[in-house]
């Protein structure tokens, strides 16, 4: 029943409400109200269409007249009052379906004890407007409550302001408003005046109560018992599943429906008697759907089923976009097979990466996302750049530098903030090293030093405060400690504040590439050169090698995407995935938000993996079988959040020829990230601020962000909007994204 509770629920967290985990949610409760559900669903539908033709003890004069005396004036409908069509054509479904939905969460304090309290007020209101119609409703929360109260369950606040309403308001009101009749002033010796010509007559409130005298001791037996047995005999060798799983409460419920008409032919269950059980099983299929649903999203299956559903989708979408585009394509979600394609071909093709990502990118030309000849040329232009650059081991060097910079910031700040707070404390406890801490004491040479030494050091120039003036570690700050990494490893110079263009302009390309929006076209160009006219045109190494030909996209391209904005994106994705789940190993943070979202290639070979062979012929063998996956000539799209939970420890920066050039200097970043900034602790906080992520795990997409990706995807699936993709049409069009005539 309605508020049928775990004997033990999680306990209280200090100040908030109950933490939801524990035994709570356990895979027994999950079957108790999985396969609960459907059987106390048929028990419902038993009772509004098969007891009422087959059980009721009314005639169908008396069964009109019942229909009467409720119905509203020509509304002829009501002819069968207690069947399933009448009941939610009356709308008292609604009421009902809420009170029960409700019961779970108030268990479990989804909202906490004043969220409950507003559900629980809505509730009453759905009580007093149900009362109106008839008492069942009052009947129902007597005997729930009361049997409740008597086995133990009714340990919250909330359920005992619950009980208080039932039998010390909404009770003793209803009583009191039956009784009730105007003009009767003094009629019998058992009624009073109230006000005026309206008096209390004892005599016709108990007459308004007592077509339920039957049925209340019925239920509320039924509900003792039941929760009794639930409380105390769930573990029982012989009955602990029957209580546990609600087994009682169905045949004990059918059995007051059913046993008066068998083993009598003069007590049959009435037609106001019906209808508290019909309103009680209907309450109680609510709540047990309720539990069922938080449950489900508790332990991730509900998020689970999505995943599949949208598997599915997906599958049928590439299918369309296969038959339109004319070729074979396959949606690859085995790990082992993925590997295999990716080591297999260097072709990205004609998938969803060359007409979404690519128009994206622009005025850049994505080396992760062009092909052919066109591909070619910039992989040798980009390994000829690395052989121009430090040793990327520099890389780990620089970013754990600043790293270290940006902890002692964050740290100092908390410690003037706690000052702030208490000077008194502040100058006898903490250290003049601590408290006075600031950018200006962060200076010295490209060494880390430690917090004393830095107090006490001053060099002639600070570096730059990657927090710009704020507390915390946040997605802005994670974007700009990335991009001034790279400046200061490709060129040599520390972040100014003219850079920050650098970090605007990676939301606008990260907005455009997650399909999330229309990026700032000006925000693009003025990065695009202010990375040409000023880093690229002062660093004479680099402007030695292609002069002027630097404003051409293939070659400023070399630089932006895959040192600059690239990571500036992924590197924010893969923080957030730190922080949402404490002691995640970096590699496993990098599978949970990978920052390759989609991999594509065409196979023009077939592609074969390793199997194991368990049995064959009915015999069991230990051998191995290469097993055809994909077929020669065909488009194959991998998504590696498909691969996420996968046992095969998949490599996460690619395979093949087009695995990540840059691997170590990727990873040089990220470790300081995953061990200096993560040590920030409550100041490490990349999640706020964080937005556009192509991984969703930003909490946040707006319907005019889902109108975008729909008037994006779809006409490409479809078939329209596709764009010429040689390299001669790329490097044009990224030419006119940049506003240069062509």
């Amino acid at each position: 029943g309605f508020p049928a509770r775990h004997p033990t629920p999680p306990p209280r967290s200090p100040g908030g409400p109950r933490a939801m985990s524990g035994g709570y949610f356990t895979t027994d409760r999950a079957r108790k109200y999985g396969w609960g559900v459907p059987r106390l669903a048929l028990l419902t539908l038993f009772a509004f269409e098969v007891v009422p033709r087959y059980f009721l003890d009314a005639s169908g004069s008396e069964l009109n007249a019942f229909a009467a005396a409720e119905a509203h004036p020509g509304d002829g409908t009501a002819t069968y009052p207690l069947r399933l069509g009448a009941y939610l054509r009356s709308l008292r479904w609604v009421g009902h379906a809420y009170m029960g939905s409700i019961g779970a969460g108030v268990n479990v304090q989804v909202l906490g004890f004043v969220g409950n309290l507003a559900m629980l007020l809505a509730a009453a209101a759905f009580c007093v407007a149900d009362a109106r119609r008839d008492y069942s409703i009052i009947v129902y929360l007597a005997k729930t409550f009361s049997g409740d109260f008597l086995a133990g369950k009714l340990d919250t606040a909330e359920w005992k302001l619950v009980l208080f309403w039932t039998f010390g308001v909404l009770g003793p009101g209803l009583w009191v408003l039956a009784g009730l009749e105007p003009g009767a002033t003094g009629r019998t010796s058992k009624s009073f005046d109230v006000f005026g010509d309206v008096a209390f007559d004892w005599a016709t409130a108990a007459d308004a109560f007592r077509p339920y005298a039957r049925i209340l001791p019925i239920l509320f037996l039924i509900q003792t018992v039941c929760e009794f047995g639930d409380a105390h005999l769930e573990h029982h060798r012989i009955v602990g599943k029957f209580f546990r799983h609600r087994y009682g409460f169905e045949c004990f419920t059918l059995a007051a429906m059913t046993l008066p008409k068998l083993f009598s032919r003069a007590v049959w269950i009435a037609p106001k008697e019906l209808r508290v059980v019909q309103h009680d099983l209907v309450i109680c299929l609510f709540y047990r759907i309720g539990n069922l649903c938080i449950i489900l999203v508790k332990n991730g299956w509900v998020k689970d089923f999505s995943a599949k559903a949208e598997r599915v989708a997906r599958k049928a979408l590439f299918w369309i976009f296969g038959i339109v585009s004319n070729q074979r394509l396959v949606n690859v979600t085995d790990v082992d097979v993925a590997v295999a394609v990716l080591k297999k071909s260097a072709v990205k093709g004609d998938g969803l990466e060359r007409h979404v990502a690519t128009p994206a990118w622009r005025p850049l030309l994505s080396l992760e996302s062009v092909d052919g000849d066109l591909y070619e040329s910039m992989v040798r232009a980009f390994h000829e750049l690395v052989a121009k650059l430090p040793e990327p081991r520099k890389v780990a060097e620089i970013a754990e530098a600043r790293a270290e910079e940006m902890l002692l910031i964050a740290r100092a700040r908390a410690g003037e903030e706690n000052a702030a707070k208490d000077d008194e404390a502040s100058s006898s406890d903490v250290s003049e090293a601590t408290v006075s801490l600031s950018v200006d004491d962060l200076s010295g040479e490209s060494g880390v030093k430690s917090e004393l030494e830095l107090s006490k050091t001053k060099a002639s120039k600070a570096p730059a405060d990657l927090l710009r003036g704020g507390d915390a570690i946040d997605a802005n700050a994670v974007a700009r400690f990335s991009l001034a990494v790279f400046v200061e490893y490709v060129f040599g110079r520390a972040w100014e504040e003219k850079f920050e263009v650098l970090v605007d302009a990676s939301w606008a390309w990260r907005r455009e590439i997650a399909v999330r929006g229309r990026a700032d076209a000006s925000v693009k160009r003025a990065a695009v050169r202010l990375v040409v006219d000023d880093l690229i045109r002062n660093d004479e190494r680099l402007w030695a090698m292609h002069g002027e030909a630097w404003r051409e996209p293939r070659n400023y391209s070399l630089i932006m995407q895959p040192f600059l904005i690239s990571p500036a994106i992924n590197v924010g994705d893969v923080a957030v995935a730190l922080k949402r789940r404490p002691g995640l190993r970096l590699e496993d943070a990098m599978r949970d938000a990978h920052p390759f979202p989609i991999f594509e290639r065409f196979v023009s070979e077939d592609v074969y993996v390793d199997r194991r062979v368990d049995k064959k012929n009915g015999k069991t063998t230990s051998g191995r079988k290469n097993v055809l996956a994909v077929r020669k000539n065909t488009q194959v799209i991998m998504f590696t959040s498909d691969f996420r939970g996968s046992n095969v420890p998949w490599p996460v920066f690619g395979a093949g020829a087009r695995m990540c050039a840059g691997t170590s200097a990727a990873l040089g970043v990220l470790r300081a990230v995953a061990t200096t900034l993560v040590a920030a602790g409550d100041a490490f906080a990349p999640e706020r601020g964080h937005k556009y992520s192509g991984r969703h795990n930003d909490g946040v997409s707006s319907l005019g962000e889902a109108w975008y990706f729909a008037r994006t995807v779809v006409p490409i699936v479809l078939g329209f909007g596709r764009e010429r993709q040689d390299g001669v049409e790329l490097e044009r069009r990224a030419r006119e994204a940049l506003g240069v005539e062509t």
